[in-house]
């Protein structure tokens, strides 16, 4: 599954301009990136940095564990 980490740009006519930053292979990746994007943006910059996947993989998505079975051993 591929994740795709945009950048929206909200102008004042209601249209947005959306601008591909980087794809990714695994959500951890996706987020490093969306992190690293965030960080790059000004405080006051209305721009938002959203992960974006297909609606193919939507389902696949939500059946996954977002943490790993070891993880959640450890923070218990």
């Amino acid at each position: 599954m591929k994740y795709t980490i945009i950048r929206r740009v909200k102008f004042s006519h209601g249209t947005d301009y959306v601008n591909v930053i980087k794809e990714a292979d695994t959500f951890e990746e996706a987020m490093k990136f969306k992190v690293a994007a965030e960080m790059l943006e000004s405080k006051d910059s209305e721009n938002v940095i959203q992960i974006l996947i297909n609606t193919d993989d939507a389902f696949d998505f939500t059946q996954k564990p977002l943490m790993l079975t070891d993880e959640v051993k450890q923070a218990s």
